[in-house]
């Protein structure tokens, strides 16, 4: 009875320090193993906005509610918002028949919070916000919109993800990016088709424009150094700066550099079908680099698939069906991209006063299947050309996606294990652990290939997020074109997607 009485001493506490500290490192090291990001523990901080836009009939409701499934299973509580007062899907995608009519119970004053307007979705951790189809559409004064807007922000979530109306005018500024812009990334979707792509560059160039006038607080400079971007004949950026220090006070100067190093925007490519098009959405990133100052790097870019663009119809996301493809393996990789990013950044939500009133709530519903008919057009007009034709932009050799191991060794002889995820006979871009410097050039082992051939490369772009970068190829054309060969055989011999 004594022995089962006495009290029973902490096992931890007979454990060496040295012992202890060894288990704490091997559960860390455990943890960092499984290959999967994980909310921080802890108060939540702020939820990080992610305002998804596009033109009509490029997927950007799909891609929305796909990226919000694939961070709600990163343990993230997330909202999303469906901003359409007259056309919204985002029930129809999840198969929810009788959503919470959200938007019109705050518009209206029925609810005071937009907590008690979630509808709870399938998905656990993700919650929709969506206006009722059978009111008729509200047009919401600017008090009531910017209500809204701070409702948003306020979320308790990790996540907010937008889904923004594409019905807006491309240059009269009736556009919500407008408003979250400031403190949001702004996920562009776009089908690899001009018609599409023009419609995301012209988005961006007003979004940029905005964005420069926000920074300089409406000067004379600001407001001229926009109207010079949205004019179609615009020349690149680093002429419209030079042009700016010129005749512009420093303050003004720094103002606008500091707005397009701040931009926050990434690309997402959607129905792809073969290399060459998906090649386009790069070439677009890099002329948006050229002609709007700003980095727009792709995200990711989805083929073309069958139950992706079925969505809204079949009432069950991509990532909620059964089996796994090269699609769900996307929108897996971008989520953890995103939340790496938003992690390891300060661009959480922030004040929403700074902004101008909310406009463009209303507009159709966005369709599932990129179509080449679908546009943005304006009544007796179309969609603002390209400032350069965008095949001066498309790399020289095809890019083939691949997921290969490999060691990188630094002329310094630092050496890091990588992941290849694509190739082309000049080059390839590696993910390395974020901030990593992988220094000017060296070696690259392909150590999953028969022979473990090795390359001499010049690192390019070293300041990418998630500590990607690409490399150019130094050594023999030869072992270029077999790495390509390879990757360009394994990809045709692929089942490919449903």
């Amino acid at each position: 009875m004594d022995d089962f009485s006495r009290p029973r001493p902490n096992r931890l506490d007979e454990t060496p320090p040295e012992a202890r500290s060894r288990a704490r490192v091997l559960r860390r090291l455990k943890v960092l193993g499984a290959g999967r990001w994980h909310a921080p523990l802890g108060r939540r901080a702020g939820a990080r906005v992610l305002v998804v836009c596009g033109q009509a009939g490029a997927g950007k409701s799909t891609v929305a509610a796909n990226l919000a499934i694939a961070l709600a299973g990163l343990r993230s509580r997330v909202v999303l918002v469906d901003l359409d007062l007259t056309g919204p899907v985002q029930h129809r995608i999840f198969g929810i028949a009788s959503p919470v009519a959200g938007l019109h119970t705050l518009l209206e004053d029925e609810v005071d919070t937009m907590e008690q307007a979630l509808t709870p979705t399938p998905v656990r951790n993700l919650f929709l916000v969506t206006s009722d189809t059978a009111r008729p559409p509200v047009r919401p004064t600017a008090d009531r919109q910017l209500r809204l807007l701070r409702q948003i922000f306020d979320l308790d979530a990790d996540v907010v993800i937008a889904d923004v109306s594409a019905d807006v005018s491309l240059d009269d500024g009736e556009s919500l990016v407008d408003l979250l812009g400031p403190s949001a990334l702004r996920l562009v979707v776009a089908a690899p088709q001009l018609r599409s792509i023009r419609a995301a560059y012209n988005l961006l160039r007003g979004q940029v424009a905005h964005s420069i006038e926000h920074a300089t607080g409406g000067t004379p400079e600001g407001v001229a150094m926009a109207a010079a971007l949205g004019r179609s004949s615009a020349p690149p950026m680093h002429e419209l700066m030079a042009r700016l220090q010129e005749h512009a006070p420093p303050n003004a100067v720094a103002a606008v550099m500091q707005a397009l190093e701040a931009f926050g925007g990434r690309l997402i490519g959607n129905c792809a079908r073969r290399t060459d098009e998906a090649d386009l959405l790069h070439a677009t990133a890099r002329l948006v680099a050229d002609y709007l100052g700003v980095a727009t790097p792709v995200l990711g870019i989805l083929e073309q698939n069958d139950q992706l663009a079925a969505t809204a119809a079949l009432g069950r996301p991509l990532l909620l069906g059964t089996g796994i493809d090269r699609n769900v393996r996307l929108f897996h990789s971008m989520a953890e991209q995103l939340l790496v990013e938003g992690n390891d950044s300060e661009s959480l939500a922030s004040d929403p006063d700074r902004g101008t009133p909310l406009r463009g709530l209303g507009g159709k519903g966005d369709e599932s299947e990129p179509s080449g008919s679908a546009s943005n057009e304006k009544a007796g007009g179309t969609v603002p050309p390209l400032p350069a034709p965008l095949t001066s932009y498309m790399r020289r050799y095809p890019r083939y996606p691949v997921d290969w191991h490999a060691r990188y060794v630094s002329a310094q002889g630092r050496d890091f294990d990588v992941r290849v995820f694509d190739i082309s006979q000049s080059g390839a871009s590696i993910e390395a652990i974020p901030g990593f410097d992988l220094g000017g050039a060296g070696r690259l082992t392909f150590t999953q290939i028969k022979g473990q051939p090795t390359i001499e490369v010049t690192v390019k772009n070293g300041a990418r997020p998630m500590g990607r970068v690409g490399v150019h190829f130094e050594s023999s054309l030869d072992v270029c074109k077999k790495l390509t060969e390879i990757a360009r055989q394994a990809r045709e011999d692929q089942p490919p997607p449903a």
